[in-house]
């Protein structure tokens, strides 16, 4: 999906919010231009302000080994160059939406942080920490069916280096608290209790 320019893909990911609402069974429309936020949401017990940020799609981020994709949200600024902070009460809720799967995700205004990665669930194994738990557990279970350092990095096609890094006593797999778009994804309900 290709949107010509930025207006056009905030103004996409604007509808694309109101639509979700609406079919999840709440009144949602969108505000007038020059506020904080971009869409109304009545929920019936209250009208919560939402602000929309869109991205295309994931883009590269720099890692210490290697570039992993994910979707970037700049969160809490806003206005030209990004000058201006979102101040308390502003917004109530925070709309991610991914254009390219048109996919959106809500997180509440005290929940979300300055900017946002979100790893994309199409490349759910492929991040370099999921490899290293994925390769810490097959060669463990190598070790244990008899295998010696070389014979485990030869069958599953590792360095002697990484296999040896992976046997020593006080290895533990780096886990990260990273999250996917699918976290993100909120039923009806969720929005009651805002």
């Amino acid at each position: 999906m290709r949107v010509s320019n930025e207006l056009q893909k905030g103004k996409a990911g604007e509808y694309l919010v109101c639509a979700d609402l609406i079919l999840k069974g709440f009144v949602a429309f969108i505000s007038e231009q020059g506020l904080p936020y971009d869409v109304v949401l009545d929920t019936g017990k209250r009208l919560l302000k939402i602000q929309v940020k869109t991205s295309s799609g994931t883009r590269k981020v720099p890692q210490r080994r290697m570039d992993s994709q994910m979707y970037i949200f700049n969160i809490k600024r806003h206005g030209k160059n990004n000058q201006k902070r979102y101040a308390d009460g502003e917004v109530d809720l925070f709309a991610l939406v991914c254009l390219s799967t048109r996919k959106i995700g809500y997180l509440t205004n005290a929940d979300m942080p300055e900017t946002i990665n979100i790893r994309a669930d199409e490349l759910r194994g492929t991040y370099y920490d999921e490899k290293g738990v994925r390769d810490s557990v097959a060669v463990l279970a190598a070790r244990e069916r008899g295998l010696n350092q070389t014979q485990t990095a030869k069958e599953l096609g590792l360095a002697g280096s990484t296999v040896n890094r992976l046997c020593a006593k006080d290895h533990k797999p780096f886990l990260t608290n990273a999250r996917y778009f699918s976290d993100f994804i909120r039923e009806p309900e969720w929005f009651y209790g805002i």
